[in-house]
């Protein structure tokens, strides 16, 4: 099962070939942090490749309740090409990407069967070709605590791999914290209990 938290995507381009039949299908893979990214993906490619057959495609980005997918066929039969394609960057837990498979027909009908195999395995190669790189989804806070607390809250995030820095200074410390969320509820707990170690003087916020 997918980690809700984590998930990789590319950190740049990359392609691959696959054949059958006579017929060449070119995958490209590209960082897309939006949808609008990934439409100029496509559509630069569309004109590189002018002269094929199809040019099909899909895109992922965000992660567990935020990600957003989307597919085409391009005049393949339906759901034999765009689908295989999303299923691929599915299946390699793979988002914030734009995947394009370009198909020049070779002559001869692969099948629905067939289609499907090409275009997902197109675009598995292109997916084995890439380097990927690990983002952590991590949600961000405001902590206001008394100076004497934070060598405390410092440490405890150390723990847990919360990233903390100075974010203002007064009467007592505001510190930034993005914490990973997997980790949030312990970062709260920890809070919890500086906050009852200093008599209520820990007081916090998500931004």
């Amino acid at each position: 099962m997918a980690d809700p938290w984590r998930y990789l995507r590319p950190a740049a381009e990359a392609s691959a070939e696959f054949k059958d039949q006579g017929s060449s299908f070119l995958a490209f893979l590209a960082p897309a942090a939006g949808p609008e990214e990934a439409q100029a993906h496509l559509e630069s490619l569309r004109r590189r490749y002018h002269d094929a057959t199809h040019h099909c495609w899909a895109y992922r980005v965000g992660w567990s309740e935020g990600a957003e997918a989307r597919y085409g066929d391009d005049g393949e039969p339906s759901r034999t090409a765009g689908p295989p394609i999303l299923s691929a960057l599915e299946a390699r837990e793979v988002s914030d990407a734009s995947l394009v498979v370009v198909r020049y027909f070779g002559g001869v009908k692969l099948g629905t069967g067939g289609l499907v195999r090409a275009y997902r395995a197109a675009a598995l190669g292109a997916l084995d070709a890439a380097e990927l790189e690990t983002r952590v989804l991590t949600s961000e806070w405001e902590v206001t605590l008394p100076y004497g607390a934070q060598g405390a809250l410092r440490h405890a995030a150390a723990q847990m791999g919360v990233e903390v820095s100075d974010a203002g200074y007064g009467e007592s410390l505001v510190l930034a914290a993005v914490v990973p969320r997997s980790e949030e509820p312990r970062f709260l707990a920890a809070l919890e209990a500086l906050r009852e170690t200093w008599k209520g003087a820990v007081a916090w916020r998500s931004k």
